[in-house]
């Protein structure tokens, strides 16, 4: 650390961190604009990663899941995701094993709130 500043720096994290960084500031997106904001191409199966990610931070309550007509004759549309929890800064790790939501910010698994 230099002298005066307060925390370490962050670093630029993984494809999942730079779109929780995304999406806290837009608090609503699209995959397609997720997607033309953060993949340069270098990425293995960015949109199915997102996807997967996304879907795990629905179940547990971060986020909103709706669909959008695009007008498209023949399309099913798609789908927007919106922040409906905003934790922090850390972005949320889904775990592996279990499929569990961590939240960084807080140390603590988060559990589906009860409807």
């Amino acid at each position: 650390m230099r002298p005066g500043q307060l925390a370490p720096r962050m670093r630029a994290g993984g494809l999942r961190t730079r779109a929780w960084w995304v999406l806290r500031k837009n608090r609503s997106m699209t995959l397609i604009e997720m997607q033309i904001t953060l993949c340069d191409g270098s990425e293995k199966n960015a949109s199915g990663n997102l996807r997967k990610w996304l879907k795990k931070l629905e179940t547990a309550g971060i986020i909103e899941i709706e669909r959008v007509d695009d007008g498209k004759l023949t399309s099913n549309g798609s789908y927007c995701y919106t922040l409906a929890n905003d934790l922090g800064p850390k972005a949320p790790i889904v775990r592996a094993r279990n499929g569990d939501v961590f939240d960084p910010n807080s140390n603590a698994v988060i559990k589906r709130p009860e409807q």
